[in-house]
């Protein structure tokens, strides 16, 4: 993160680490970091990962993310529905699972 204060880059950036840079630019309000990381999550959003990135998304109330990762369950399913990642989120917070589901009958 201190190298992103000082030179305002980002290299080499792997998942894992964007989740944690996102997570410290939410803390300490780095909105530019913010947004990095959102944008590169967002790019690299996968059936393994797209739970890990909406539980993300609702801790942190940030409701573009949580909605990119929503559509990205509607539209890959059957993948997501198949995933160890999506059955554990079904067993610890089955409230956002069921919000994730029900945005597939409420398209407002």
């Amino acid at each position: 993160m201190l190298h992103y204060v000082y030179t305002d880059t980002i290299e080499g950036l792997h998942w894992e680490t964007a989740l944690k840079l996102y997570r410290a630019a939410d803390k300490y309000e780095i909105l530019s970091l913010k947004d990095k990381c959102c944008c590169f999550l967002k790019d690299n959003v996968r059936s393994n990962n797209v739970c890990e990135m909406l539980l993300l998304a609702d801790l942190h109330q940030d409701k573009v993310l949580k909605r990119t990762a929503q559509d990205y369950v509607l539209e890959h399913t059957a993948d997501v529905m198949k995933s160890r990642e999506w059955k554990k989120l079904m067993e610890t917070n089955v409230t956002l699972a069921a919000e994730t589901m029900y945005r597939n009958w409420d398209k407002d």
